[in-house]
């Protein structure tokens, strides 16, 4: 008998933005719970725990964002609204005088150009949550952040960004463009693979943790990334 709450067949009826947000959550919520994450939103997050975090970023980044994106044609990535995040990640680390030598990934990323855009929509979702840690990171690091042009990406802008990606998001399958199965396969299929990129990730070549320069003073925690995930517009 046909499991009626197979979350990889969304109903029809469903908006595709909230489908994919709950077929998600689990490993949502896995990634938030590992060491690299929970330093970095812990009230004594150092430098360097912001340094592993752009290593580890940029390993993602290259990893998946351009296959993902050349899976899509121009039209739907114009539509989408969709930047490339990688230089702005390798931009950060290089003002923190951290040049980035790339991990070679074992992590393929989903194919077909369905499954790219259910990619897509993890990487977009961390650009909106990385303003919260941005602001985080502002109180507790102050100016040894800099610039954080990764974690700010789109500025206050955030919010108006990410609509129009739910929204576009939401009308592909509607006009027979996109399979809302192989849609949610591939968010899911991306993010399984940035858990397991993340999930041994260590210091990278970053100063000594134990140097008092580089590290912040305690300030007030924030919620995890998990429980500021990117909201879905209203109809």
């Amino acid at each position: 008998m046909q499991d009626s709450q197979d979350k990889t067949r969304p109903a029809t009826s469903e908006r595709l933005a909230v489908v994919l947000r709950r077929a998600t959550a689990e490993t949502h919520q896995a990634v938030e719970r590992l060491p690299l994450m929970t330093r970095l939103t812990s009230p004594t997050v150092t430098r360097n725990d912001y340094l592993d975090y752009l290593h580890a970023l940029a390993d993602v980044y290259a990893a998946l964002e351009d296959s993902l994106l050349d899976a899509l044609d121009e039209e739907i990535r114009n539509d989408l609204g969709v930047r490339r995040k990688l230089p702005a990640i390798l931009e950060d680390l290089a003002e923190q005088g951290q040049p980035h030598e790339p991990r070679s990934s074992a992590q393929p990323p989903p194919s077909g150009a369905a499954a790219a855009l259910g990619g897509l929509y993890v990487l977009e979702g961390a650009t909106l949550g990385g303003r919260v840690i941005a602001k985080h990171l502002r109180r507790c690091l102050g100016p040894t952040l800099g610039s954080a042009t990764f974690l700010d990406f789109h500025g206050e802008h955030s919010s108006a960004a990410w609509k129009r990606f739910a929204s576009i998001l939401d009308s592909l399958p509607a006009h027979g463009r996109m399979d809302p199965a192989e849609v949610v396969s591939g968010a899911r299929e991306s993010f399984a693979a940035v858990h397991r990129m993340l999930e041994g990730t260590g210091a990278r070549g970053a100063p000594d943790r134990a140097d008092p320069d580089h590290v912040g003073p305690r300030c007030p925690g924030r919620r995890h990334l998990a429980e500021t995930a990117p909201p879905i517009p209203e109809e």
